[in-house]
């Protein structure tokens, strides 16, 4: 007996020691696992006929407020999605979602494939399937429960709704129960998600009548065939006797089998036509041309994607279309799966434990196919070089060699054998530095007509109809051409683009181009006008100038933005190099496409300062500098140039001598030049620096005179406040305009707020900080700001313990300055905070401890 008893101990013991190192989620998942599932009865899938009072008193039943049930509403949405169009459409969302790679990565961004292994299952696909699906058939509730004796979960179940009441979280054993179990609180809480919000009827609420109709005109359909599918058959006879009359009624029913009848004298059969009615064409319009149309519409936001008739440019544009809704439901299953499901698997069984501290993402690198793959070798090869192994095993294409093809650069010698006594450094590439630059100038972003349609439309319309003038600037024709040339700047850049000097300078360029660029074009447009044409003729001329300017004008002009910004990087290189390269040579292509006056400039060699103005000196020009050591030329003046540039030096690509800065009138170049610095307003963050848990976004127009300033604070303010801050885009004013420029967004760029620096002395005269604060603190009312941050960091504390607090107390006071809701109060490296509230109370004793 106490051998039993000593053995026992040691198992107890074991036991213990085992158990406490086991994760508690291993232990609750084989508890529960033992355990049983919340419990409910599943009912029969019944199909009956249903109608508008159905759908109408399902609504009804599922939003009663004091006891809604959904059990009506399921089974009358069951039966609407066995319509094979609507069910179609819907899986095309769903599937999309399913089929979309992703990534599950930690806090570093590190991928975890072992982990995303786990997810390649069955499963997974329900799981995506059910979540996306709450768009369509409303509020979800997904159960998580069922594992194998790995550990690894086996199934994901849904709970029918008419098994659950989600405005009391409870689980019903049959459908009108009222008592049940709860998922939201105690044992099974961590085993069921509900998607979707407590009253959440979903899209299919919304396409139930379109639904009912099609059913009614199938139902119709149906029925005219029956009646008339099979034409009527009539005997036509002079003879009244009954026995004849029931001879050719026997004869009839018999002709359908036989197909002959034996008649008398003037006796026929005739066989009526459909009274002249199209059926087929009526019952076809109705289904295909207005119910399923309107189904596709609803669901994936147009036809042509389900129209084996559409054109393929409807086609791709409603297919960018339907791409929003499928990042839409990509961002909704990302949300619970990240919020919700990951966590529950990691409490569900040891197999998912790594799932707390990773996330999912989606991979939205875009993979080639073949054909893509090969085309995109074919257009970059003249200017990048490929691993033909890799090309190798992409194409499974057998590669023996590589062609060399002349490229045609002449490449001459200088003459002299100086290379051979100067030091080297590594020669810029010659695919981009000083060689051959054209090879890298055409455009990646070109902008056809039909993207702009239906902003001409709206614009010809207003221009028709005398509701704008040339000067006033449409917002989407500005935008879109600023956007076309800061693109195709930030892709000759490259990295870096935002955070340099020079390419600020640029954006205020491309941004003033835009403007008198668009101005030009809606002047154009006016002038139309004198043609005395029609609305739609004006329309259909407007669109035709858009596509000529497009097709023509802004290709070129993106070729010209495009070699100019690499001309700046090219020539930030020679004066990197000045040393061991003092002078650059002017050089042409030499073939017949060269500009005689251009080809003069051939061999023309100067140091590299006095290079006032860069290729290209014309559009469509492929004009180049070479550095060399070669001496200077006697005779250096360019010759043939249209455009005299340097936007290294000017910080302008477009310079004044751009014809739409010379076609404009004085009298509208100031309203222009503001109406252009007001389009700064819907300009983008492309700057995010890291503070703290937050972000700082800087826009890209930010004010250029105290930015690194205005970054700095904001910084401060991000951490302190645990808020993103925003530097916003700054106008410059001008004797007509007078525009408020608060530098700060808090949260948000539309909560304003205005920072204003304290200095002691401007202009050598002192200044008082209690006028400071109150000048400033009106400014910023003015501005609608609710913040107002003051920097002290140059205040004595003697001023600061002084004034401060007494001043502010009389600046914030009920019925005055009422938009201010906080004060943010900078003191070198301290951040502080007082609301109105406080300053009312004088309550100061926080604000004190973090500013002190």
């Amino acid at each position: 007996m106490s051998k039993q008893t000593f053995i026992q101990r040691i198992g107890d013991a074991a036991e213990k020691a085992i158990l406490s190192r086991v994760k508690n989620s291993s232990i609750f998942a084989e508890y529960y696992k033992r355990g049983e599932k919340a419990k409910w009865e599943r009912e029969a899938t019944t199909y009956k006929r249903k109608e508008i009072k159905d759908w109408t008193n399902a609504v009804m039943i599922a939003t009663d407020p004091d006891n809604p049930r959904r059990g009506e509403l399921m089974r009358f949405y069951q039966s609407l999605l066995l319509d094979l169009h609507l069910s179609s459409v819907i899986d095309t969302r769903i599937l999309r979602v399913q089929r979309s790679s992703f990534k599950l990565v930690n806090e570093k961004g590190e991928e975890n494939e072992e982990l995303k292994a786990l997810l390649e299952r069955p499963w997974y696909d329900d799981l995506v399937r059910l979540i996306v699906g709450k768009t369509f058939q409303g509020t979800t509730l997904i159960e998580l429960f069922d594992v194998d004796e790995l550990g690894e979960l086996i199934r994901v179940n849904e709970i029918p709704q008419s098994n659950f009441i989600a405005q009391t979280g409870l689980i019903v054993n049959e459908e009108w129960d009222d008592v049940g179990t709860s998922y939201r609180e105690g044992t099974y809480r961590d085993y069921y998600v509900q998607i979707g919000s407590d009253w959440d009827l979903g899209m299919l609420n919304q396409l139930a009548m379109i639904v009912l109709a099609k059913k009614l005109g199938l139902g119709s359909w149906m029925s005219y065939i029956e009646k008339f599918g099979v034409p009527p058959l009539f005997a036509i006879t002079e003879r009244m006797d009954t026995g004849r009359r029931d001879e050719l009624f026997e004869m009839l029913q018999s002709f359908r089998m036989n197909h002959f009848a034996v008649l008398q004298g003037s006796e026929k059969i005739e066989v009526p036509n459909n009274y002249n009615v199209d059926a087929y064409q009526s019952f076809k319009s109705l289904i295909n041309d207005v119910c399923n149309q309107e189904m596709s519409k609803r669901v994936l936001g147009g036809t042509a994607m389900v129209d084996e008739k559409s054109f393929v440019g409807s086609a791709e544009v409603q297919e960018r279309v339907a791409q929003d809704r499928h990042e839409a439901d990509k961002l909704l299953f990302k949300y619970y799966f990240n919020t919700h499901i990951r966590q529950r698997l990691a409490k569900l069984s040891s197999v998912y434990a790594d799932f707390a501290t990773h996330t999912l993402v989606w991979d939205n690198q875009e993979t080639l196919d073949i054909n893509g793959y090969i085309d995109a070798i074919q257009k970059l090869s003249s200017a990048f070089e490929f691993d033909t192994e890799e090309v190798k095993n992409r194409t499974g294409l057998p590669i023996i060699g590589m062609k060399i093809q002349n490229s045609g650069t002449n490449t001459q010698s200088t003459g002299t054998d100086a290379n051979d006594s100067v030091p080297q450094k590594k020669k810029p590439d010659a695919n981009y530095k000083g060689l051959v630059p054209f090879a890298h100038t055409t455009p990646g972003f070109i902008v056809f007509a039909a993207t702009w349609d239906a902003a001409i439309e709206r614009l010809a319309n207003q221009i028709y109809n005398g509701e704008v003038k040339p000067t006033d600037l449409d917002n989407d024709l500005v935008l879109k051409n600023y956007a076309a040339f800061n693109n195709e700047a930030e892709k000759a850049w490259g990295k870096g683009y935002y955070d340099e000097s020079l390419t600020r300078r640029f954006r205020e360029n491309f941004l003033k181009f835009a403007g008198h660029k668009s101005h030009d074009l809606m002047k154009q447009l006016d002038e139309l006008k004198a043609d005395k044409l029609s609305k739609d003729e004006f329309i259909n001329q407007a669109k035709g100038l858009v596509q000529r300017h497009n097709s023509a004008y802004l290709t070129t002009e993106l070729r010209f933005c495009n070699s100019a910004v690499h001309s700046v990087q090219d020539f930030q290189t020679y004066l990197d190099d000045e040393d061991i390269y003092p002078n650059l040579k002017y050089r042409t292509m030499k073939d017949g496409e060269v500009r005689d006056s251009h080809a003069a400039n051939e061999g023309i060699v100067k140091p590299v300062k006095e290079w006032t103005s860069l290729p290209p000196y014309d559009h469509g020009c492929r004009c180049w500098l070479e550095q060399t050591v070669e001496p200077p030329t006697d005779g250096r003046n360019i010759k043939g140039a249209k455009f005299h540039n340097n936007p290294h030096k000017s910080g302008e690509v477009f310079n004044d001598e751009q014809s739409y800065f010379q076609n404009i009138t004085d009298k509208a170049r100031p309203i222009v030049r503001d109406n252009t610095e007001r389009m700064k307003r819907y300009m983008p963050f492309n700057t995010a620096i890291k503070a703290g848990d937050n972000k700082v976004f800087v826009n890209d127009f930010h004010d250029m005179s105290d930015g690194e300033a205005s970054i700095n604070a904001a910084s401060k303010i991000a951490k302190q406040l645990n808020k993103d801050v925003y530097v916003l885009s700054h106008v410059e004013n001008s004797g007509l305009l007078h525009v408020k420029n608060p530098e700060l967004g808090i949260g948000s760029p539309n909560t304003l707020g205005d920072l204003k620096t304290f200095k002691p002395v401007v202009n050598g005269k002192d200044v008082k900080l209690t006028s400071h604060i109150d000048n400033r603190a009106s400014s910023a009312s003015k501005q609608r700001c609710k913040y107002v941050i003051f920097d002290l960091s140059e205040c004595s504390e003697k001023m600061f313990k002084k004034d401060f607090l007494q001043k502010i107390h009389g600046v914030i006071v009920p019925g005055r300055k009422e938009t201010i809701e906080q004060i943010v109060v900078i003191r070198g490296s301290k951040v502080a905070k007082l609301s109105r509230k406080q300053i009312y109370k004088e309550d100061y004793k926080q604000f004190l401890q973090d500013i002190n």
